[in-house]
């Protein structure tokens, strides 16, 4: 049996190191800029959502001066943020108030029903006395402990702050500047393939903004829906964290789990009936969204099936977290617009 001999020239194996080493510090560059990167990504889905309204403003403005109808959207949407922020906040700081103020008389009622009642046969049961004062105890001891998590709380809140201003800056200029840098992209683009890659363009652009809607709606749903059941068993406040399970909706499958947590624990402490409910309805709630009005809305509005949908987030998730889970549905969409065109040209390419 014949052997036969592969010889590699050096200069290959020269090129192959020199990509391998490239490709290395790409990724040791992207893990040291993500969070800068994932502030870049955010602003850039919000510009696209926002390009519309500011490109319809545009149009129908004297002068037609993009930078003016960004100035008019960002008051628009900076308005109904603060009617959110006013509506929602200032409820949400008063029942975690008293949510504190409850949680000594909590612990002595927990101390009283370990001497007498149900909770003491439990304990007497199964030897359970030194676990219970210990428990006890340790919560009070944490009450007094709780100036460190406030202040890292502050601190935390303090970098949101800025990371959220500076997302609304680099959407600012985004809108204003996207046009051009458009133009000036496209002009430095084959004309023989211009018309074609335009289109394609703007079919994943379509895609962005109808999936940036169709997450909206699925949130206003959500919102909706808790806003019934927290009025019916009658939650105060029932506006506010219907706002908050609003905006957590924003996050596909574990948005609601988010809001969620925030009612339920607002319910907790009216009574254990109302917060089992609410316990209850979000756990069936979250269960029809994740697998039929999710999948079934962004399929209508990415045109993808219901399967690609699911998967998508699930591995955008396991992936990059909830904003791998935000950008998956999206990514999957551009990139079946992508294949399916692809496909298509390698058949036109056969036909000729």
């Amino acid at each position: 049996m014949a052997s036969m001999k592969i010889e590699i020239e050096t200069r290959t194996i020269l090129r192959v190191m020199v990509v391998a080493f490239g490709f290395w510090l790409g990724l040791i560059a992207i893990y040291k800029l993500r969070s800068v990167l994932a502030l870049l990504i955010i602003s850039f889905f919000l510009a696209l959502a926002l390009n519309p309204p500011v490109s319809y403003l545009s149009r129908r403005i004297p002068g037609g001066s993009r930078a003016l109808a960004t100035g008019i959207a960002y008051l628009v949407v900076l308005g109904l943020l603060g009617i959110f922020i006013t509506s929602t906040v200032p409820p949400l700081v008063s029942e975690s108030r008293k949510l504190i103020e409850t949680i000594p008389q909590r612990v002595e009622q927990l101390r009283e029903s370990s001497q007498n009642g149900l909770v003491a046969d439990v304990i007497i049961r199964y030897d359970l006395e030194d676990e219970a004062q210990e428990l006890a105890g340790n919560l009070t001891g944490r009450l007094g402990d709780a100036g460190g998590p406030i202040i890292s709380g502050i601190g935390r809140a303090t970098t949101s702050l800025i990371a959220f201003i500076t997302v609304l800056v680099l959407t600012f200029f985004m809108l204003v500047e996207g046009p051009q840098w458009l133009e000036l992209f496209w002009s430095y683009h084959p004309s023989r393939r211009r018309a074609h890659n335009q289109a394609l363009a703007m079919r994943m652009y379509a895609v962005v903004t109808g999936y940036v809607n169709g997450q909206l709606l699925i949130a206003s749903i959500a919102g909706l829906a808790s806003l019934v059941i927290m009025v019916a068993v009658g939650i105060p406040n029932a506006i506010a964290l219907a706002g908050v399970i609003l905006l957590t909706g924003l996050i596909p499958l574990i948005g609601n789990t988010l809001g969620a947590l925030v009612v339920i624990t607002v319910a907790l402490f009216q009574s254990l009936p109302t917060a089992l409910i609410m316990l209850v309805f979000f756990i069936v709630y979250q269960q029809i969204e994740n697998n039929i009005i999710q999948p079934y809305v962004q399929s209508r509005t990415l045109e993808i099936s219901p399967l690609l949908v699911l998967v998508a987030v699930i591995v955008g998730i396991t992936l990059g977290g909830l904003l791998g889970g935000f950008l998956a549905i999206p990514t999957a969409a551009c990139l079946r617009i992508l294949l399916l065109d692809y496909i298509d040209q390698r058949q036109r390419q056969k036909a000729a």
